[in-house]
């Protein structure tokens, strides 16, 4: 079974490699705004997954946190009313289930990542079983996971899977920041605390490795993406060993990336395999946002200095690149998803990387403005999730409001 990890990867899609480029291209993008589905106040969304049909997107907040997910139907126009859905999931399980960063997709079901409520980071996971009716309550279930954890403000930002278990990749901000790394075993019961493990790899090699922000999956190993320890922005990434024991040190390794090839290299938001390499995703450092991408051999020692390359594409085609969270890889390019730059203002930048050439060459980056896509201010998208056939980008806030306006990239097919 498929076990697809969105907004940082998709472990186990077949993407086509591409065979003409059209991403300059505006008929290549499309945008339908999905705001006001089913009557519900559809906006303010943070990840999504793909089932292999439909597109599940993750509820996080508009002027409050909520839990309306929305659903696209794959096999419906994309512009059409009639293939958008929506569910307010917001109180399930007798649990107050608002506020989630990422959505993964482990066959029957999407588990939708706990972030935030009006109170406190939360903990409580959200799971809709894709077999039955979107909108029927009993396709839904809940577990807070927060007793487990034993903090009272917790919070995550994405998860990965490697098959068989979920990893929750434990957040961090300024004032608060931790550690605990909490797995599910999806061959257990979903709500029964045995199927549940914490490990707190807060202090992981000697290093700060609390504040993570995503994470990638190379087939083995699970990478979580360095954001920020409570302090300030850092570039110390966290590794875990998934054939090793989850509860033992010695299965966890961290090193700190913050300054390789002589650039401040903090602040990341999803990571992304392409293959052989874990790219990490450029968001913000002390001197504001960034477009210094990270790059790790994964052919390489992970705590040696010549496995780790980076390059400042912040200035990439004219364009004021810098700013990202998430990326997709469609076999050849590697796409950053646009979030907002210094000042949160939010923009729709579309950076490029063709992974055939030099990472450290100008002309292997590309851009491309999609802020206006029919007629639509397409800005602030926050992770994405892909088909095979399209790349969906996930809308949370457009510069002027909370936004529903979904955008789409067709990625070129194949040549036969």
């Amino acid at each position: 079974m498929a076990c697809w990890a969105v907004a940082f990867l998709i472990w186990g899609a077949a993407i086509p490699l591409c065979a003409a480029d059209n991403f300059g291209d505006p008929a290549a993008w499309e945008a339908f705004d999905a705001g006001n589905t089913g009557g519900l106040q559809a906006k303010g969304y943070f990840g999504a997954a793909c089932d292999g049909r439909y597109i599940y997107y993750a509820p996080c907040r508009t002027a409050a946190f909520h839990g309306v997910v929305l659903r696209y139907d794959t096999a419906g126009d994309f512009k059409a009313a009639g293939s958008w859905a929506a569910y307010d999931a917001g109180f399930t399980d007798g649990l107050r289930t608002v506020g989630y960063a990422g959505a993964v997709y482990r066959a029957p079901y999407v588990y939708f990542v706990p972030f935030s409520d009006a109170q406190t980071r939360h903990a409580r996971v959200l799971r809709c079983d894709t077999r039955g009716e979107f909108t029927a309550r009993s396709s839904w279930s809940a577990f807070d996971a927060g007793p487990l954890i034993g903090l009272r403000h917790s919070g995550f930002t994405g998860a990965v899977c490697d098959g068989r278990y979920l990893y929750l990749t434990p957040f961090g901000y300024q004032p608060y920041a931790h550690g605990r790394v909490v797995r599910y075993d999806t061959q257990g019961e979903f709500k029964s605390p045995s199927s549940w493990r914490v490990h707190d790899a807060g202090r992981t090699g000697g290093l700060d490795t609390r504040g993570v922000y995503g994470a990638g999956f190379d087939g083995r190993y699970a990478y979580f993406v360095p954001f920020n320890d409570g302090r300030g922005f850092h570039g110390r990434v966290l590794r875990y060993d998934t054939r090793a024991d989850f509860d033992a040190p010695g299965s966890w390794g961290a090193y700190d990336a913050g300054a390789t090839d002589g650039l401040q290299t903090v602040g990341y938001k999803g990571a992304i395999h392409d293959g052989r390499y874990m790219v990490f995703v450029p968001f913000r450092g002390s001197d504001g946002c960034h477009g210094r991408v990270l790059r790790y051999d994964t052919k390489g020692e992970f705590t040696s200095a010549s496995s780790w390359s980076a390059h400042d594409a912040g200035r990439t085609g004219g364009l004021d690149t810098r700013g990202y969270v998430g990326a997709e890889f469609d076999g050849r390019y590697l796409y950053f998803v646009p979030y907002s730059g210094d000042n949160n203002v939010f923009h729709a930048r579309m950076l490029r990387y063709d992974t055939t050439g030099d990472f450290k060459s100008s002309a292997s980056w590309s851009a491309y403005n999609a802020e206006a896509i029919g007629g639509l201010t397409t800005r602030g998208y926050k992770f994405s999730a892909s088909d095979g056939k399209h790349i969906y980008f996930v809308p949370y806030h457009n510069g002027i409001a909370f936004s529903g306006i979904a955008l789409r990239y067709r990625i070129p097919a194949s040549p036969k």
